[in-house]
């Protein structure tokens, strides 16, 4: 549970002075684009850049802490913004100064259940800062990032204790409030008291900032919890509203959220869909992690080739910009799954011309015997493929969804292709579907969230790369 689940926990000294100067690791994901930004960065603006590191709790701290911890003049002013610091620090430096950092999935590598906590505890905090803002600004908030940035980093505490626990045993255990550990990384006064604890005499926006944490802490949950309607009785009483429009507002965001971003763990669309009334139970509190010596062995995931990984990609982003023939792409794309992720067999599925269906066209590591090679599936009836030609977007069918995703597998794929788990995405040209990407790792090590993501990046490269073919703009 996080800090708001305890107000009233007293402080933990050795453990906000073991944070106090210590670096953070970063997301992978948000190395990799700061990466990419690097190498266009004349003409990557502030903005650009904040996208970039607004999305990483971690990222966003460490910036921060950086430019409120230098020395500064008696009329410097304090820094609460992404874009001040890119300003003040120039958009190339601060790109080479940020890259530098750890990177958290190296760090924990070993641990994919602790990078996977982390993972989800980060995809909720982005949600809660979206929905900060969003009703921050009906208040017509002057200061929309600073509200953002300290709901964003309302769950430090936790996702520290998730990495200290991993990563280094000389620790202090437990945890302190968020708007103390603000405050011992010399972060602005205007950040950490957004996230006080003390509900006395508080100032409509701070008082605002508290109820939707505490709503957002909630509704981790379930929204039939108990002190959901207080939440929002507080919310609507400050903004001057009914109880049913908040929770209206909330819930579109919430649905806006699952849908922009389905790749988050913990978020699908359907967790936040209307529920038949009745008494539901409160979910069962998680059950204490094994300790080291009775815990069973996981599979390490095959480490990503890094800069291979970065080189395929790169190569597939150039051919696209070039124009390069669709085969060459397609090529490029198969190396880069083989060889920067690892996947033993990838298979193209592409429209048949004439006929709703989908069928093997391009293979690689796939037997000339393997019924996979004669792939085709009809689009004429509802299954989990069908849904992936409606948009571009993807799926990573796994031992954690298998029995949901299963039953809406097309007849006779599983006989043509086999039991593996695999990663499948729809390939687009412009707003057209034009097939379909499938990749596992037959009879090698299981796949991880990270090679999940790379997998989408280079299905989205490839579109792109498709997309920019001149016979597409004839």
């Amino acid at each position: 549970m996080d800090n708001l689940a305890h107000p009233a926990a007293t402080s933990n000294v050795a453990w906000l002075a073991y944070w106090a100067r210590r670096g953070l690791p970063v997301l992978q994901s948000s190395r990799e684009q700061l990466l990419l930004a690097l190498r266009r960065a004349d003409r990557v603006s502030p903005s650009d850049l904040a996208d970039i590191v607004l999305k990483d709790p971690l990222l966003t701290a460490q910036a921060l802490r950086y430019i409120n911890q230098r020395q500064k003049s008696s009329l410097a002013a304090d820094i609460t913004t992404i874009n001040g610091i890119v300003m003040l620090m120039g958009v190339a430096p601060f790109i080479e100064h940020f890259t530098r950092l750890p990177v958290l999935e190296d760090v924990l590598q070993g641990h994919p259940r602790t990078i996977a906590r982390i993972h989800k505890c980060i995809a909720d905090t982005r949600f809660t800062a979206k929905m900060a803002r969003e009703f921050a600004g009906e208040r017509y908030d002057a200061h929309l990032d600073e509200i953002f940035i300290s709901a964003l980093l309302s769950r430090m505490p936790e996702v520290l204790e998730l990495l200290a626990h991993e990563s280094d045993p000389t620790a202090p255990h437990g945890r302190d409030h968020a708007h103390a550990l603000l405050a011992a990384w010399s972060l602005p006064q205007s950040l950490s008291a957004l996230l006080s604890q003390e509900t006395e005499n508080m100032l409509p926006r701070q008082s605002l900032q508290h109820a939707t944490l505490q709503l957002a802490h909630l509704l981790d949950r379930g929204w039939w919890q108990p002190g959901v309607a207080e939440a929002l009785h507080a919310m609507a009483e400050i903004l001057n509203t009914s109880v049913d429009d908040v929770w209206q507002r909330t819930n579109r965001l919430m649905l806006q959220y699952a849908r922009n971003e389905p790749q988050k763990q913990g978020w699908p669309a359907a967790r936040w869909l209307p529920m038949l009334p009745g008494e539901w139970p409160v979910p069962p509190a998680p059950a204490p992690a094994p300790a080291p010596a009775q815990a069973a062995p996981v599979p390490a995931p095959a480490l990503i080739t890094k800069d291979i990984l970065a080189e395929r990609m790169q190569a597939l982003h150039l051919a696209g910009t070039q124009g390069a023939p669709a085969n060459q792409i397609m090529t490029l794309a198969v190396r880069a799954l083989a060889e920067g992720l690892g996947m033993r067999r990838i298979l193209f599925a592409l429209l048949v011309a004439g006929e709703n269906a989908v069928k093997a066209r391009f293979a690689h590591g796939i037997e000339p015997s393997d019924p996979a090679r004669q792939l085709h599936i009809k689009l004429d009836e509802p299954h989990l493929l069908t849904r992936l030609m409606l948009k571009q977007q993807s799926i990573w069918l796994n031992s954690g969804n298998a029995e949901s995703l299963e039953p809406m597998l097309p007849a006779g794929f599983r006989d043509q292709v086999g039991k593996e788990e695999f990663c499948a995405m729809s390939i687009f040209v412009g707003d057209k579907a034009v097939g379909i990407i499938y990749a596992d790792r037959q009879g090698g090590d299981l796949l991880a969230d990270t090679h999940y993501q790379h997998f989408k990046q280079i299905g989205l490269l490839t579109s792109r790369a498709l997309s920019h073919h001149p016979a597409q703009h004839r």
